[in-house]
């Protein structure tokens, strides 16, 4: 089941149609996703919602995703739903439960929104020179 579903049956053509390309866009997404969870733990830290030693941990464990996404490395794995699933779930594997503390207080549609105008951003100053 996908996290967006309601239990509610979705027809396999309306899902293709919608949401059947969400990995491949998602993979372009994948390091303006982890740049905005490196600076949203820096956040956390700061303000004392994440201890320094959890900080610590998903700075470092972060920085491997994102060299993962520079080399190519980085896959969304079957049955993985998105970009922010599969970061979640490489952190929880190298740090434990602290992987899971990346999405405290922001919401996917935060994560979503930021990506979209980080990548933006990039093909903007790219087009500009």
């Amino acid at each position: 089941m996908k996290l967006w579903q309601k239990g509610i049956a979705t027809d396999r053509e309306v899902e293709r149609f919608t949401a059947g390309e969400d990995a491949q866009l998602d993979l372009l997404l994948a390091e303006f996703d982890v740049l905005g969870s490196l600076a949203h733990v820096r956040m956390l830290v700061k303000t004392g919602i994440l201890s320094k030693t959890d900080g610590e941990a998903l700075d470092r464990a972060l920085k491997e995703v994102y060299h993962e996404i520079e080399a190519g490395s980085f896959a969304i794995e079957p049955g993985v739903e998105d970009v922010h699933s599969q970061v979640e779930k490489l952190l929880t594997e190298r740090i434990g439960e602290a992987g899971k503390r990346i999405h405290s207080g922001r919401s996917r549609n935060d994560q979503v929104l930021l990506d979209i105008r980080l990548f933006v951003r990039r093909e903007i100053q790219g087009i500009v020179g």
